[in-house]
């Protein structure tokens, strides 16, 4: 990650102004962003706070501060949030984080349940900062959470192997349409890198599956992904028991894919031509039978998700709205940090080299 050039964070409004003559602007957009977003949502402890869930955190929250941190070359908030995650959530017997932590409750883990992403999260965020610190150990507890996801939550299915959203509730006998799977948790680019760190850890088919559903599991008039799918059928559907929306779990979709390639435009321009049409400013939670625009994404962030794509399909997003960390929430402020670090990795000269 290059140095933070030629940017200066204002108090409160978090402008960032950025040097023309730094060739990765994502780079130290995302530099600045977070040092807002440590300062907003990270503890002295270590713990990342969703601010609009009551001040909890979660495995997926852990994940995503030490993923930021690694990037940022930050390793002393690497170290806080990953000491407080396993010593707070790593509580399970089988080497799998419990996914929620409230602070109201007492034990603050009422439910010692996995989330799949989570987990992800923290093995690819340990995986890279090993590599950018040179440390084998952390590597090595890379390894061991991934092998456990796939010991504990990868399934075959007439749709390929697929990773189940947590251990418990999500299989064929668990619910009546089971299995149900979400497609945000196919984190793309750290299913691929965990698949070189381990060969226990079956990328290949996590990847062909994954790129399988994406194109068959589209609905509706608009032709999006559902939050929840339903894989007891020949055919993918909106799963029983949940909205039938392309809504805050599925607009992660897009973002893990464009991160990981531009080599699949035929998705990708399907979420980018949706928001083209009321534009990103107007993005929304997408009923999808009738495609009716329900709940609207205003912030910031979800607008991030849309710059992404845009990059790489190859043109050029509007980097007035990127470099716009204005006050927001967890949620919006993770997946903007996000959009930024995947931009800088993947389409560095996206916001240069256009006319």
């Amino acid at each position: 990650m290059s140095v933070l050039l030629g940017c200066a964070l204002f108090a409160g409004a978090a402008t960032v102004v950025l040097s023309q003559q730094e060739q990765n602007v994502a780079a130290d957009i995302a530099a600045g962003a977070w040092l807002v977003y440590r300062h907003n949502f990270v503890t002295d402890e270590g713990r990342v706070v969703d601010n609009r869930a009551g001040g909890i955190s979660h495995s997926e929250s852990q994940g995503y501060g030490m993923l930021m941190a690694e990037a940022a070359d930050d390793r002393d908030s690497f170290d806080r949030i990953w000491r407080w995650t396993r010593a707070n959530l790593f509580i399970r017997e089988d080497g799998l984080a419990a996914w929620r932590w409230d602070p109201a409750q007492m034990p603050p883990v009422t439910d010692r349940n996995n989330a799949t992403d989570g987990d992800l999260l923290i093995a690819w965020a340990l995986m890279r900062a090993g590599q950018r610190w040179g440390e084998p150990d952390l590597q090595q507890e890379a390894r061991r959470i991934a092998e456990a996801v796939i010991a504990r939550t990868a399934i075959d299915t007439s749709h390929g192997l697929v990773i189940l959203p947590g251990v418990q509730g999500f299989g064929p006998g668990e619910q009546a349409d089971g299995p149900v799977v979400n497609m945000a948790y196919w984190i793309f680019p750290a299913i691929v890198d965990l698949g070189r760190l381990s060969s226990r850890f079956p990328s290949t088919a996590l990847m062909e599956s994954g790129v399988r559903l994406l194109r068959e599991a589209r609905f509706g008039p608009a032709r999006l992904p559902a939050d929840w799918v339903s894989l007891s059928g020949d055919a993918p559907r909106p799963a029983n028991g949940y909205p039938s929306q392309f809504g805050y779990d599925a607009i992660r979709v897009p973002l893990y894919l464009a991160w990981y390639s531009r080599d699949y435009p035929d998705i990708l321009e399907i979420f980018a031509s949706h928001w083209k049409q009321f534009g990103t400013a107007s993005m929304s939670v997408v009923e999808l039978a009738t495609a009716t625009r329900l709940a609207p994404m205003p912030d910031p962030g979800y607008q991030a998700v849309a710059g992404l794509v845009e990059c790489s399909l190859g043109r050029r997003p509007d980097v007035a709205l990127l470099s716009d960390f204005s006050s927001q929430d967890y949620y919006p402020a993770t997946l903007h940090v996000l959009s930024l670090m995947a931009i800088a990795e993947r389409y560095p000269t996206c916001l240069t080299d256009f006319p």
